[in-house]
């Protein structure tokens, strides 16, 4: 699982996220981050929950961009509010260790039922972290409408 490094690209940097990576917690909640994504994490990281019961690892600059577009909305809409409670009150800034490790909060592990194993999945501008059986279930909604899905896009 996961994607191959091509030796003529090693040490660039990436500049979108692609690809799926078997890796594990440790004991204290640190998780590997992909050794070709690294680089995108130097400024740091912010880790927060994610749609479908999963977990986004952000670099600070993409985290820095969400956040200017959150501003720049109505505080007072509901909407508004509402992504504000799930997305930036659960966020947590990290730097990746010497190893290219990202410590998890236990509030976080909870949420995407991380313990052990975890699958993660390169989506353009971030990381997501899965429980492995949730990211099989879905894998598996994904690839029963995908045709539908790429037809309505015009791919």
């Amino acid at each position: 699982m996961g994607n191959q490094q091509n030796p003529e690209s090693e040490g660039q940097l990436e500049t979108y996220f692609a690809g799926e990576f078997a890796h594990a917690l440790d004991e204290k909640g640190r998780l590997a981050v992909p050794a070709k994504f690294r680089a995108r994490f130097k400024e740091g990281a912010v880790v927060t929950r994610w749609m479908n019961e999963c977990l986004a690892v952000f670099p600070t600059s993409e985290w820095e961009a969400i956040n200017a577009e959150i501003r720049k909305r109505p505080r007072t809409d509901p909407t508004v509010q509402t992504f504000v409670h799930f997305l930036v009150g659960g966020a947590h800034e990290a730097d990746l260790d010497a190893q290219g490790r990202i410590g998890i909060p236990a509030h976080l592990r909870q949420y995407a039922g991380l313990a052990g194993d975890a699958i993660v999945v390169g989506a353009n501008d971030r990381l997501e972290l899965w429980q492995p059986d949730r990211w099989h279930v879905r894998l598996a909604q994904v690839e029963g409408s995908i045709s539908d899905s790429l037809a309505d896009l015009g791919i």
